[in-house]
């Protein structure tokens, strides 16, 4: 049997142009007009899907080419993307990947490459690896990576362009001293229009505009590149821009409508509403919606907006999960000390069974679990808890930790995570409240322990703190409420 292939094409007008037709084609371009043509109906913004049978084509990679035609007879830039054809029973499992490998340059050929070490699964995900370019020329070379299933099958080659330069151990990073741009033809290096700079290491955020009357109206490129004080220069970074001629300035239309849908799309103007106040631009706009109705798994969720003009847009599609179990981390500081105590609530959904543990996992320094650090457990089925934990003095300084909470029955690792900067071995510096509760509750409080004389307290926001007990501090930081009960005296000691 063979496998189908699905696309989903989002095809969106540009300046209004109504789109007529769609045609696709495999491998060979017949030319426009002679490719197969996917059924429409023209408007303005098409958002359309349609399947080919893959049965008459040989095992390998193949090219899907897509394009349209607007009411003037202008055809849009083609939009090619690859895909693998296998020939495959259904009832197939997905195999492990059980080799990675990458070459610099040349191709030595499958199975030749540099080996990446790796832990099979049929999904690897951050990968990280490092390599030696001692041995390779100065100038631009390509990395490229591959892996190979349990089937003996690899995959195809994905390469990455990128530079190296020779410095002295004690060189300092040169200057940029001259930045460019082109239109379309490359002039040379040097014969581009100058982007005024103040020399610097590096260039952030520059600004610059160009004239592009004497331009065609049509699609044109625009192309970047910068020079150092070594007088070498960067590699060319090049965007694609469109330009119409038009006779009078548009008037932006006000968005009047949002709306959004889960995974199918039932048609413009019949997703589900989200409230808006019309204007020329909408932003920063929430809304909550139920997904007690999904399937566990991969959902997509697009959102979409219409104007006054009556034109319809795509805003935003994002794909997010549904599971029944899942934990959530509550507060946490943003950084925390080495072997120092520290408090992790969290609250739990679903249902878990007897002689679960939830595990407090550590990142590595940037973010990874592939390989996590344990920093405490709690053996519960409750939907809430704290977990006390503590980071060894092992791991290595950084701002890039992200500490996560994993379950074991059921097995659940892909919870979400919060970010942790881990600081050098110190005594707790601010005991900060991580929920409402009792002042002589030890697991409200981030140090695991009733605030000391010696500590800056913090009461955070949201949080109602009852002083049920004579309490100390050496300065309070009230950002939520402090209850105090008649009898009892919170002493600030101050300096």
């Amino acid at each position: 049997m063979k496998k189908i292939l699905f696309f989903l094409l989002i095809i969106a007008s540009v300046k209004a142009q109504t789109v007529k037709k769609i045609e696709y084609f495999i491998d060979t371009d017949p030319g426009h007009g002679l490719g197969i043509n996917v059924p429409i109906t023209a408007t303005t913004t098409i958002n359309t899907s349609f399947n080919f049978a893959v049965s008459s084509l040989s095992d390998g990679i193949h090219l899907i080419g897509v394009r349209s035609q607007d009411q003037n007879l202008f055809w849009s830039l083609t939009q090619t993307s690859a895909f693998y054809k296998e020939t495959i029973s259904y009832s197939s499992a997905l195999s492990n990947i059980v080799k990675l490998e990458y070459f610099i340059d040349n191709d030595p050929g499958q199975g030749l490459g540099v080996n990446v070490p790796i832990t099979a699964g049929t999904i690897i995900n951050n990968q990280s690896f490092t390599y030696n370019v001692s041995s390779i020329t100065d100038g631009i070379h390509l990395i490229s990576t591959r892996a190979k299933n349990a089937n003996g099958l690899w995959s195809i080659v994905q390469t990455s362009a990128f530079y190296k330069e020779t410095i002295g151990a004690s060189s300092a990073l040169p200057n940029i001293v001259k930045l460019e741009y082109f239109i379309d033809n490359d002039p040379g290096g040097g014969l581009g229009t100058n982007i005024p700079i103040t020399p610097a290491t590096s260039l952030i955020n520059i600004g610059f505009s160009f004239n592009v009357n004497a331009l065609t109206d049509g699609i044109h490129l625009l192309s970047i590149r910068g020079k150092n004080a070594n007088n070498v220069w960067s590699t060319v970074s090049t965007s694609a821009f469109y330009k119409e001629a038009i006779t009078t300035p548009p008037t932006l239309a006000n968005v009047v409508k949002l709306e959004y849908f889960i995974d199918n799309d039932p048609g413009q103007n019949l997703g589900v509403n989200v409230p808006i106040t019309a204007g020329s631009s909408v932003n920063n706009v929430s809304f909550n919606f139920n997904a007690n109705a999904l399937s566990n798994g991969v959902h997509k969720l697009t959102l979409r907006a219409k104007d006054a003009n009556n034109r319809w847009g795509n805003v935003n599609i994002q794909d997010f999960t549904v599971q029944d179990n899942i934990v959530v981390i509550g507060g946490i500081p943003a950084n925390w000390c080495k072997n120092t105590t520290l408090n992790i609530p969290f609250t739990a959904s679903g249902t878990y069974t007897a002689g679960n543990t939830y595990t407090a996992q550590l990142s590595n320094a940037l973010g990874s679990f592939t390989t996590p650090t344990v920093i405490g457990t709690l053996t519960s089925t409750a939907s809430s808890g704290t977990i006390v934990a503590t980071i060894p003095n092992t791991v290595p300084i950084s701002n890039g930790y992200k500490v996560r909470i994993i379950s074991s029955l059921p097995v659940v690792t892909n919870n979400p995570i919060k970010p942790l900067d881990v600081v050098a071995i110190c005594q707790c510096l601010n005991n900060i409240s991580l929920m409402t509760g009792n002042w002589g509750t030890p697991a409200i409080w981030s140090c695991g322990h009733i605030p000391l004389a010696t500590e800056p307290v913090q009461i955070s926001s949201g949080h109602t703190i009852t002083l049920d007990v004579n309490g100390t501090a050496k300065s309070l930081d009230l950002r939520g409420i402090l209850n105090k009960q008649a009898t009892k005296v919170l002493t600030i000691q101050g300096n």
